[in-house]
């Protein structure tokens, strides 16, 4: 009886068919998969490139940042302080202060009645 199944040609195709099929769903499956995974590393090539110019940005800060040319701009502008033969220079503010008038204009609201309102809408202009 099986050696009979065996020889019939049209089970012999089925089988073979749905082998097919199985082996079509699986491809599918792994083309799915590796799409998804190109485009994550993608996603994550750029996230690294980012993290390089940061990490190369912040090694140029730090390099400027114990420069002496560094320390000595920070020393004048912020610590305020001089270096011998330099000439301090003090500002002060005027004895007397005088108020600026203020040139605004009063903003003007015009108020709409509600008929108004109804007869620009039906009306118009």
């Amino acid at each position: 009886m099986i050696k009979k199944i065996f020889k019939d040609k049209r089970v012999i195709v089925a089988v073979i068919a749905i082998v097919l099929v199985f082996l079509l769903m699986d491809f599918n499956q792994r083309m799915v998969l590796l799409t998804r995974l190109r485009r994550q590393e993608k996603g994550l090539t750029e996230r690294y490139a980012q993290l390089e110019s940061t990490r190369m940005a912040l090694e140029a800060e730090l390099i400027y940042a114990e420069s002496d040319e560094a320390v000595e701009r920070w020393a004048r502008e912020q610590a305020m302080m001089i270096q011998e033969g330099d000439i301090p220079i003090v500002l002060l503010p005027p004895a007397e202060s005088v108020p600026t008038p203020s040139t605004q204009q009063p903003v003007i609201i015009e108020q709409i009645k509600r008929w108004q309102i109804w007869q620009e809408l039906f009306f118009g202009d």
